[in-house]
């Protein structure tokens, strides 16, 4: 199953060589990829320690507006359950 992403990510590499498009970072895509799939997770378990972990990756700083938000609106939605 790992080979196949390899092999899919190297497809993409290879395809976007050729496109006159911006280069396709599969690496980065896949970070991405990831970071919402935890998010996902994170957001129907509840786990605010894991919440605040995922928002400091994502470079939102302790203590910002964007990082209140985010952590008033991820009670919000704990609260609703």
């Amino acid at each position: 199953m790992e080979n196949d992403q390899k092999i899919r990510e190297v497809i993409a590499e290879e395809t976007s060589r050729g496109a006159s498009r911006k280069k396709i970072d599969t690496a980065e895509r896949e970070k991405q990829r990831k970071t919402k799939r935890d998010l996902a997770n994170v957001l129907a378990s509840g786990d605010e320690r894991a919440f605040l972990e995922i928002m400091r990756e994502l470079g939102l700083e302790d203590g910002s507006p964007e990082f209140a938000r985010a952590l008033k609106a991820f009670r919000e939605q704990r609260g609703r359950r």
